[in-house]
């Protein structure tokens, strides 16, 4: 069959824009790379990246003139797959839409009762076999109900059907090695907009799930709490398969990267011995740290770190159910740091509910203060699917209609005034953080930039793109931050 797989843009507010990292959509490669191992003609489309308009969306998508589309409908871009489905539906209602991600996970039931009319089928769950099983199913089958299909919900005689739960992908080793070359966009490292490197980036996971149920988070619910990884092994094959395509950039997409210390240490020695040119990046938790880790990490050549702090305050910790302390933070960073990480990240929220201004500002602090190299601070956002999302709806803080999108909650628990002064102290912290008043920690870095061969190569990319550097800085200084992730530019 022929099969088209789209990665959608956010339907984002008029001058509002996403600062974070262009990465190559992982899902649909990989589901891609399954369909076309199988025979069928795929074609994929990272709409987020290429900057493309609905306009051009709906013509790329005559062009490719698919009978099935899938789109990834995480709860950010879920606007933006209907508005790519009614236009599809308008220009030939027989194409099959069909919806997976986050979204169609945990709202399948409201989106077939208000868009049967434009979305086919819905995908629940992680296994990326569902919808491969579904195109067996529309290649061969279509005088009869699916009911045989593990994981896919639809509209059948009026009603709505949801199939029993697909079991999840426990052996992680089977799944192909992705073909990278579905997508011609050149992808890069790099920070806030910012490229670091000219060299190819590359995204790939070691582990699937987490054990833990923040409650800002979906990927517990969404895989069943069920953590697994792939192994050592399989996972240095793949980093020889990217070296032999020319890749020399490497981000993690995984959820809980060092849950299995034992696996990434031998993942780390067996690297090593491999010799490749190859940077790698990850997002950690504090509490899954070691000197000995992040030595071996580093010595096979691990780059960056990001860490997931989100607060200064062991009551919004809590709330969060996050299971670290602020001091777990500073010993993590502090490790990383003496392990020679180049680049040390903090991730931090700010606006929880009922979070006070005094908490606000203690977190700004923190970061201030924390030694890490970068750090962003992000508007905390609930969604259907998280912990937070039931609390706040069974406290009659936000009404369950509002299912179709991610809603900030300083929206609900704040007051216009107080909302207004978090995003000022947030614009306000960026314009200092990045400012010329920073001197001081320049000419003090210099040293360690000397005596990092990335840190010089980022620095000389720098210089090779000044222009665009600096308008990113620029545009950082100047951030009105509107939501998780996005910015605005309006004024």
């Amino acid at each position: 069959m022929r099969i088209a797989l789209i990665n959608p843009n956010p339907i984002l507010e008029e001058n509002e824009h996403f600062y974070g990292q262009k990465w190559p959509p992982l899902g649909i490669l990989l589901l891609g790379t399954i369909l076309k191992n199988q025979g069928h003609l795929v074609r994929l489309l990272d709409q987020a990246s290429n900057g493309f308009s609905f306009d051009d969306v709906l013509k790329w998508i005559k062009r490719v003139d698919p009978e099935v589309i899938g789109i990834s409908a995480m709860t950010v871009g879920f606007l933006s797959s209907i508005k790519i489905s009614q236009m599809v539906k308008e220009w030939n209602p027989n194409i099959k839409i069909v919806l997976g991600h986050y979204h169609p996970t945990f709202c399948a039931n409201k989106i077939l009762k208000k868009y049967n009319h434009l979305v086919d089928y819905c995908v629940r769950g992680e296994n990326e076999y569902i919808f491969s099983n579904l195109i067996i199913y529309l290649e061969n089958s279509h005088n009869r109900e699916p009911t045989d299909i593990l994981g896919v919900s639809y509209r059948f005689n009026g009603k709505n059907r949801h199939n029993p739960d697909c079991p999840i992908n426990k052996n992680l080793d089977d799944l192909p090695f992705i073909d990278r070359s579905f997508l011609k966009f050149p992808y890069r490292q790099n920070l806030a907009g910012m490229e670091l490197m000219d060299s190819k980036l590359a995204t790939t996971f070691f582990t699937r799930g987490c054990p833990y149920s923040c409650t800002y988070c979906a990927v517990s619910k969404f895989s069943n709490r069920q953590y697994r990884s792939k192994s050592p092994e399989r996972l240095v094959k793949e980093f020889l398969y990217l070296a032999s395509k020319g890749f020399s950039e490497v981000a993690f997409v995984d959820d809980n990267f060092s849950f299995n210390l034992k696996n990434v240490v031998k993942f780390c020695k067996l690297l090593r011995n491999e010799n490749l040119d190859i940077n790698w990046h990850v997002e950690m938790r504090v509490d899954k740290v070691s000197r000995e880790l992040f030595e071996k990490m580093v010595s096979s050549g691990c780059k960056s770190i990001s860490f997931g702090i989100e607060s200064a305050n062991q009551r919004i910790l809590n709330y969060y159910n996050k299971k670290i302390t602020p001091y777990q933070s500073l010993r993590a960073i502090k490790i990383a740091k003496k392990a020679k990480i180049d680049f040390v990240i903090g991730l931090f929220m700010l606006g929880a509910p009922f979070e006070t201004l005094s908490e606000c500002e203690n977190t700004v602090r923190f970061a201030w203060n924390s030694g890490v190299d970068f750090f962003f601070l992000n508007i905390v956002e609930t969604w259907p699917g998280i912990p937070m999302w039931d609390d706040l709806v069974s406290k009659g803080l936000i009404n369950d209609k509002r299912w179709e999108t991610s809603t900030r909650v300083i929206d609900l628990t704040h007051t216009e005034a107080q909302r207004k002064w978090i995003l000022d102290l947030i614009r306000q912290t960026y314009k200092e953080y990045i400012s010329f008043k920073r001197i001081g920690w320049i000419f003090k870095s210099i040293p360690d930039m000397l005596l990092s061969s990335y840190k010089r190569k980022i620095v000389f990319n720098f210089l090779k793109h000044f222009r665009n550097g600096m308008r990113t800085i620029v545009r950082l200084r100047n951030l009105k931050l509107s939501g998780f992730g996005k910015f605005s530019t309006d004024g």
